[in-house]
């Protein structure tokens, strides 16, 4: 991520938060579902992501983000050979390193917030084992927060 861009997004906040900041670059709905598109899905052209985008995000939308996950270097992009004017998006390392957490979206949503609609097919064995501290700190959380008769089994 740029200097300017990482200085913008920091510089709302007295003290520097790492969770606000990951906040401030993926909390954007419509990011979200691009870096899904692209890791996920491989859609991977400008044309394929508005074709197969499951929420019928808008050209004008799809242009910004690209343009926006471009700027703060989850993305870069090459020129296709088969065609002059068609670009392939690339995740960076960055942006791969946040794919985990998508994944871990998804599995929350599917437990915690999912409608009466059947969920869109994604691949399988996603599920990822949650870290000892992140096992900890939920349990921790749970006897913290919650009654004990609406702790899970």
């Amino acid at each position: 991520m740029n200097q300017t861009i990482r200085l913008n997004i920091t510089s709302k906040a007295q003290n520097y938060c790492p969770i606000s900041t990951c906040a401030e670059v993926i909390a954007d709905h419509w990011s979200v579902i691009v870096l899904r598109d692209i890791a996920i899905c491989n859609q991977r052209t400008f044309r394929s992501i508005l074709a197969n985008n499951n929420e019928r995000i808008s050209t004008g939308v799809l242009a910004g983000r690209l343009k926006r996950l471009t700027d703060i270097g989850l993305l870069s992009f090459k020129d296709d050979p088969a065609h002059a004017q068609r670009k392939i998006y690339c995740l960076s390392s960055a942006a791969i390193d946040l794919v985990p957490i998508l994944l871990d979206m998804s599995a929350w949503a599917l437990t915690h917030a999912s409608g009466s609609k059947e969920p869109i097919a994604l691949p399988s064995g996603m599920e990822r084992p949650q870290s000892q501290y992140s096992k900890e700190l939920t349990d921790r959380l749970r006897t913290l927060h919650l009654d004990p008769s609406d702790m899970p089994v």
